[in-house]
């Protein structure tokens, strides 16, 4: 049940569209965003934590709860550093809404019904903590409205509206990086090759 793979296919997604607005990958890779490596490296964790590779490993099932709390922390704290990127402003909305019912509840309230929806294989009788990133919604749960109440049946998953804000700022950020980043490239070439230009003269009047 991890959202590994939604976010492997929001940022193919954000390439395909700003490759069809003249970006490439050099552009998106150039971007300055600050605390790259520790982002992407929450942004797994969050992605794994509920896989079943992560259940194949015996990892206690409230200690997953705890690492997505950490991972969402953190990523909050890269995302404001970065505010003035486009796409960021709804990324951090996501992950606020994700850390306030994980905080709430320990762990991401879901329901029996939306895992059914999903095709979501899960062990019967189904337990309180159905894999270490979600618990069984129940009459105590919290803020249940930003639980994944969202199943997505092709890729046997299970999402919720805080993941959704953040998958569009990821979009967002990803094809806005790609684009604005070959624009600025353009606009430097022409004074590169001037100031090339100018050189070779200086070096020939010097020659003479």
């Amino acid at each position: 049940m991890g959202s590994l793979p939604l976010f492997i296919l929001v940022v193919m997604a954000g390439v395909v569209a700003g490759w069809l607005r003249g970006g490439d990958l050099p552009s998106l890779a150039g971007t300055p965003i600050r605390g790259r490596w520790l982002a992407l490296a929450c942004l797994a964790v969050q992605g794994l934590i509920g896989a079943p590779v992560v259940r194949a490993l015996g990892m206690p099932r409230a200690l997953g709860a705890v690492l997505l709390i950490v991972a969402l922390v953190a990523l909050v704290g890269v995302a404001r550093a970065n505010g003035q990127l486009e796409g960021v402003p709804l990324l951090a909305l996501g992950l606020l809404l994700n850390l306030l019912v994980t905080v709430a509840n320990l762990g991401v309230p879901v329901t029996q019904a939306t895992l059914s929806r999903a095709s979501v294989p899960v062990e019967q009788p189904l337990p309180h903590r159905p894999d270490a990133k979600h618990v069984l919604q129940g009459p105590a749960s919290r803020l249940v409205v930003f639980g994944d109440r969202l199943a997505v049946r092709p890729l046997r998953t299970v999402t919720s509206f805080g993941e959704v804000a953040e998958f569009a700022g990821l979009f967002l950020l990803v094809q806005n990086a790609m684009a604005f980043g070959a624009i600025h490239t353009r606009r430097r070439r022409p004074s590169d090759e001037q100031d090339f230009q100018e050189a070779r003269a200086v070096s020939w009047n010097v020659a003479d």
